[in-house]
């Protein structure tokens, strides 16, 4: 489902039409699909697009040290994004993707308020946890089991609210941030969010204005794309078992 909602997706779909409007004769349908198209990878790869897709789904800024601890969180929750396995490694997993930039932060963040780390995500039994070891750091809970991000927060619940931590520093990237938000509020958890991985950051120059076009700023926003329609779907999700 993710994939037919992606943004490669609906260029495909515009592709398709182009053809099928070529093969019947529509060649001025054909041309107008043909600019949307450029128009649309264009729009894609500039920082404008960012802006309009955070604007929706809004957007945590980071964080100081003194604004986390001014609200007295009692650990740090890490969401997993991927691992990797690789025979350089002797075939042990590692933390891989979105993972890897998460637990440097955690890590950090821990380094600086002392606060206690959480894991979430079957990627804590593939590689988060060996990461996180060789940053210097040890997680004192592993919640294992969880595949989205609702059941990081729901299995997060059980893991931690019987043993009174109700109040989380969540750790994820600037993306995945709001909807993971979402889903923690839903389990019952009062939220310090404290996004990493934001979009600006991968960028050499901070100088780039919003109409120029960069190839970082079309992979993320790719993704961005997706997280419209995930953080819609949480909205529902959530709106509906609240009103019943």
């Amino acid at each position: 489902m993710k994939f037919l909602l992606s943004f490669p997706s609906f260029i495909s779909f515009l592709l398709f039409v182009v053809l099928f409007a070529l093969h019947y004769q529509r060649k001025r349908l054909a041309s107008y699909l043909i600019i949307t198209i450029i128009f649309s990878n264009y729009l894609f790869a500039t920082p404008l697009t960012t802006q309009i897709i955070f604007a929706i789904i809004g957007k945590y800024p980071p964080l100081s040290i003194e604004q986390i601890v001014q609200k007295h969180p009692q650990a740090i929750v890490v969401l997993g994004g991927g691992f990797y396995l690789g025979q350089e490694f002797n075939n042990i997993y590692q933390s891989g993707g979105a993972s890897t930039q998460r637990l440097q932060y955690a890590a950090y963040l821990a380094k600086n308020t002392q606060l206690p780390i959480a894991l979430s995500g079957m990627e804590s039994t593939y590689g988060m946890e060996t990461t996180l070891l060789q940053l210097g750091y040890s997680a004192k809970w592993l919640e294992k089991s969880s595949q989205d991000t609702n059941e990081n927060a729901q299995f997060s619940a059980k893991l931690l609210q019987p043993q009174g931590i109700k109040h989380i520093v969540l750790v994820t990237d600037a993306w995945h941030m709001s909807r993971a938000v979402l889903a923690f509020q839903q389990a019952g958890f009062s939220v310090v969010a404290a996004p990493t991985d934001f979009p600006e950051g991968k960028l050499m120059s901070q100088d780039l204005h919003w109409w120029q076009p960069s190839v970082t700023f079309f992979m993320q926003n790719t993704r961005g794309w997706s997280e419209i329609f995930g953080h819609i779907k949480y909205r529902i999700r959530y709106w509906l078992l609240n009103k019943a």
